[in-house]
C-alpha cells in the first residue's frame, strides 16, 4: 500500500515541480546567451532577475509543499479520506517523507544543473566546446589524485558526508512534521504554535550537537596528542561528525515516533 501512496504523492506534486524545473532551466539558458551577447542589455538583466526569482520560488515551493501536503492531506478535510484507507499512520508519514526527500534532492540537483547550464551558455563558443573534453579530463585527474592520496579514507569520507547530509535532511523534514502535529493540538493558534514548536525542537537539537562539539574541541586543544599521534585537527572533526550523525538519527527517530503517536491518539480533523 505504501507504493500506492507514493504514486499518489508524486502524481499530486509532479506537475508543480515539473513546471518550475523547466522554467528554471529555460531561463538559465536564455540568461546565459543574453548575457553573452550583451552584458549591459536590459533584457539580459531582466532574464537574469527572472532566473533568480524562479530559483527562489523552487526553494520556497519545496519547503511549503512539505508543510501543505502534510497538513492539508492528513490534518485537514482530506484527512477523512486518507485515514480511512487500509494503511497505518507510519505508512502515511513515510509516503510524505519519501516524497519530500526526493523532491528536495531533485530541486537541489536541478538548481546546480541550471546554474552550470547558464555558465556554459555564457561562455559557449567553438573554442570552449573543443576544450570541454580536456577540461573534464583535468577534473577527473584531480579527483583521481585526491582519492589516490587519501586511499580508502577518501571514499569513506565521501560516503559518510553524503549519508550525514541525507540524514540531516530527513531529520529536518520529520521535525517539520512533528511541529505540525504539535501545532495541531492548539486549534486557535495552530500556525504560531507549529512555528514555535519547530524552532524549539531545532534549537534543542542544535544545542545538543554544538555542546558536545565544543567539549570535544576543548579536549583536543588541551590534549592534542593521542598515543604520539597529532589529532588536534582530525580527531575533533571525526568525532564531531560521528556525533552529529548520531544526534540526527536519534532526533529523526524521536520526531517520527512523536508524529505517529500524536496522529494515533491526538488527531482531531477539521
Amino acid at each position: 500500500m505504501l507504493k500506492q501512496l507514493l504514486k499518489y504523492e508524486f502524481k499530486a506534486t509532479g506537475r508543480t515541480y515539473g513546471g518550475l524545473y523547466l522554467a528554471l532551466v529555460a531561463l538559465a539558458v536564455l540568461s546565459g546567451f543574453s548575457l553573452r551577447s550583451s552584458s549591459k542589455d536590459n533584457f539580459a538583466s531582466l532574464l537574469l532577475f527572472a532566473y533568480m526569482v524562479v530559483a527562489v520560488a523552487v526553494a520556497v515551493v519545496s519547503v511549503m509543499t512539505i508543510v501543505t501536503r502534510f497538513t492539508r492531506n492528513l490534518l485537514g478535510r482530506e484527512g477523512y479520506l486518507m485515514h480511512t484507507l487500509p494503511v497505518t499512520e507510519s505508512q502515511l508519514i513515510l509516503s510524505k517523507l519519501i516524497s519530500s526527500v526526493v523532491w528536495m534532492l531533485c530541486s537541489s540537483i536541478v538548481g546546480i544543473f541550471s546554474f552550470a547550464v547558464m555558465l556554459l551558455a555564457l561562455s559557449l563558443n567553438s573554442a570552449a566546446l573543443q576544450q570541454l573534453p580536456e577540461l573534464w579530463q583535468k577534473v577527473v585527474e584531480i579527483f583521481r589524485e585526491i582519492f589516490r592520496m587519501t586511499g580508502s579514507s577518501g571514499w569513506l569520507w565521501l560516503i559518510f558526508e553524503t549519508l550525514n547530509g541525507l540524514v540531516a535532511l530527513v531529520s529536518s523534514i520529520l521535525c517539520i512534521y512533528a511541529a505540525c502535529m504539535i501545532g495541531h493540538q492548539f486549534k486557535k493558534h495552530m500556525v504560531p504554535a507549529g512555528i514555535l514548536a519547530f524552532f524549539l525542537l531545532s534549537f534543542l537539537q542544535n544545542w545538543l550537537s554544538s555542546g558536545v562539539s565544543s567539549a570535544d574541541m576543548l579536549q583536543a586543544v588541551s590534549d592534542p596528542t593521542l598515543g604520539g599521534v597529532d589529532v588536534s585537527i582530525a580527531a575533533p572533526s571525526a568525532f564531531t561528525t560521528l556525533f552529529g550523525l548520531a544526534v540526527s538519527i536519534a532526533f529523526a527517530a524521536g520526531y517520527f515516533l512523536l508524529t505517529r503517536w500524536l496522529m494515533e491518539h491526538k488527531l482531531e480533523l477539521e
